[in-house]
């Protein structure tokens, strides 16, 4: 009798092909927003993440702001200021931001340049993969040396090779290779990966100007005195800029606490902004489903009718109803998986950003997909096991 039914489902399912893909269009859009909603709010975290993996807890940024009064000016001249009088900071570096072209052999291309003292990878920090930083007296001297992330290394060099002790042009000049820095992964469009390091006083001499103000980046010593070494740098930043009582910094200080409690709040609101999203498709998927099975049932009376005055029993009819739910459910709902696959495969290959596919967005979405089918059809379901076989064929 089961497989009886079960043909007969098929059968139904063919016959009203228009409200059958009517009904499984409302659950691949539904699934579809779900598994892509899911995946972007994947990538959200673990950009966070990411982000403050290459800070610590004692970790203390200062960013040039342009004041009222002055154009901000923080250099080399301000960290040996703090560092000389500080009590409550153990190290720090200026932090440089570029890009520039790397060139060996007859390979070339685009890489981040980034630049710093011998702090540089305690600082954010950065594992070593193979070789050494560069020293204080190379960072002193600017001499001409980088280290550089495994993109780099695979692109240029080739995959596993070790380059350390090779010599490549930056931006035309020559630079010897001393270190490779461990896989870490990218926030946002930004890698570390594919970003090459050399000292500030290189960047200064070659490929920036040494007045450019540049952003720093402090370690407190201890995660108890996070807020005292806050107080001291603004204080010992101010008297290095001789900024006057009253008159505005020329300077941002931020604490990592800060700066992933501003993070975590903007993650929210975008997680919940993608919930309400899905949850706007999701009412209307609904609305729609429930409409197209009620006007399925008002459609059928006549064959209601009919099995039930040769013997059909109402729980055959409402078998029949149901079974015709878990098929359209399953393949809108594997429709759907399909294309938010297909749909997040192509904007990771033609987008800098990620979107991170989740298995347990997959089974959210087929599972409330197969739920919402079952019990948006029971209703109607028992509607048409009930009906009077006269009335149902007047």
């Amino acid at each position: 009798m089961f497989f009886e039914i079960l043909l007969l489902s098929l059968k139904s399912l063919r016959t009203n092909g228009l409200r059958s893909g009517l009904s499984a269009l409302g659950i691949v859009i539904w699934v579809f927003t779900i598994v892509v909603v899911v995946a972007i709010g994947n990538a959200v975290t673990k950009a966070i993440d990411d982000q403050f993996r290459f800070l610590n807890v004692t970790t203390i940024v200062a960013w040039p702001v342009n004041a009222a009064h002055a154009q901000s000016k923080l250099s080399a001249a301000d960290l040996k200021y703090v560092m000389r009088r500080s009590q409550y900071v153990a190290l720090g570096t200026e932090v440089f931001f570029g890009r520039s072209s790397v060139a060996y052999g007859n390979k070339k291309k685009q890489y981040n340049l980034l630049a710093g003292n011998e702090n540089f990878s305690t600082a954010l920090p950065l594992g070593i993969r193979s070789g050494r930083f560069f020293t204080p007296n190379e960072a002193v001297k600017g001499e001409r040396v980088a280290v550089i992330g495994k993109i780099i290394v695979d692109d240029i060099f080739g995959e596993w090779a070790n380059p350390v002790g090779k010599e490549m042009l930056v931006s035309g000049k020559t630079f010897r290779v001393i270190g490779t820095i461990l896989p870490s992964g990218g926030v946002g469009p930004f890698s570390f990966d594919d970003s090459l390091i050399i000292p500030i006083a290189t960047s200064d001499k070659f490929l920036s100007s040494a007045n450019e103000p540049k952003p720093m980046i402090f370690l407190a010593k201890d995660v108890n005195v996070v807020q005292n070494a806050m107080e001291e740098l603004k204080i010992l930043l101010r008297q290095s800029h001789g900024i006057k009582s009253g008159a505005d910094d020329d300077f941002a200080l931020q604490d990592q606490g800060s700066m992933l409690v501003l993070a975590k709040w903007v993650a929210s609101v975008t997680s919940l902004l993608l919930v309400g999203v899905g949850s706007i498709v999701l009412v209307v998927s609904w609305i729609g489903i429930m409409n197209v099975m009620f006007a399925g049932v008002a459609e059928r009376q006549k064959e209601i009718g009919i099995m039930l005055s040769i013997g059909a029993r109402k729980r055959d009819v409402l078998l029949q109803f149901l079974i015709e739910s878990v098929i359209l459910t399953v393949l809108g709902g594997l429709i759907g998986v399909l294309l938010g696959e297909i749909t997040m495969t192509a904007f990771n290959r033609f987008s800098p950003y990620r979107v991170i596919p989740s298995p347990d967005g997959i089974v959210l979405a087929l599972s409330f997909a197969i739920a919402t089918g079952i019990t948006f059809w029971i209703y109607p379901a028992r509607m048409a096991s009930n009906l009077d076989p006269v009335d149902a064929l007047k």
